[in-house]
């Protein structure tokens, strides 16, 4: 009996000690190092993480320190299988440390957390990008960009694939996170073709077009040539394609005000 206790002891010791871990991510660059701790609970299958700590070195003496809040389904965006914190330089100075999370929940988000030096301190800002993962990627020129895409035509148009043809880009400067996407056409293009394609598909089996309209003339905007895509909508008001008796679900304003009312929408988002 003593002996089948002390086991049990022992298997509730060793179940306790896998389910609740602290976990340090780290990376180095130079006499820089950078780490990334928080708490793990839970298993493979079902893991929850709290308390996410930043901490930054210069030469093994601790320089910053700071805990780093994001929800309670907050979760490391590399989820233990690769690193969701690195060291690059982002605008040509000093190396920024990134974190990467991933807020959870029913429209889950990426957020990326960029400290900088700033005098003798470390400032941090942060840019949540949506529910498409960032990337960062050399485009060209000496530093990388942000690519992730524009969930923005979610709500007012209800495109629930939309959005995916609109890849943005972006440069960290001094602090601020700021859209270059029309210095990259390469990026944009293969999108913008594809948005096309899909108006006239759904042009031709009798489907709703206006959000996917929405998006196409996004992209000619980002292209400098959005007179394409509002010819795509004067042929669509033609053909009687804007009103609100078409496709599945209707996003409206229908009709004649969809034209004005996606001016004003795509002024406010910055497209124009």
């Amino acid at each position: 009996m003593r002996f089948a206790l002390t086991v049990l002891l022992l298997l509730v010791a060793a179940t306790s000690g896998a389910e609740a871990r602290v976990v340090v991510e780290r990376d180095t660059r130079g006499e820089i190092r950078a780490e990334l701790s928080y708490d793990r609970t839970g298993d493979e299958f079902n893991r929850s993480y709290r308390d996410f700590k930043v901490r930054i070195y210069d030469s093994d003496e601790l320089v910053f320190e700071r805990e780093l809040t994001c929800g309670r389904r907050c979760s490391p965006a590399g989820f233990e299988r690769r690193r969701s914190i690195a060291l690059r330089d982002l605008d040509g100075g000093s190396s920024e440390v990134i974190v990467d999370v991933y807020s959870g929940g029913a429209y889950c988000c990426w957020v990326s957390f960029v400290h900088r030096v700033d005098g003798d301190a470390y400032a941090r800002s942060s840019k949540n990008w949506g529910p498409k993962r960032p990337r960062l990627a050399n485009l060209g020129g000496g530093r990388p960009e942000f690519i992730s895409h524009d969930d923005r035509f979610l709500d007012p148009y209800g495109c629930a694939s939309c959005w995916r043809y609109l890849p943005h880009v972006w440069h960290f400067d001094q602090g601020e996170v700021r859209d270059v996407t029309s210095r990259f056409p390469g990026q944009v293009r293969p999108g913008s073709k594809k948005l096309r394609r899909k108006y006239f598909r759904a042009s031709a089996n009798d489907g709703d077009v206006k959000p996917v309209l929405a998006a196409y003339v996004a992209t000619r905007y980002l292209l400098g040539r959005p007179r394409a895509g509002w010819r795509l909508v004067r042929r669509a008001f033609r053909r009687g394609e804007l009103d609100s008796r078409r496709g599945r679900y209707d996003f409206c304003p229908c009709g004649d005000r969809y034209p004005k009312r996606l001016r004003r929408f795509l002024r406010d988002t910055g497209y124009r």
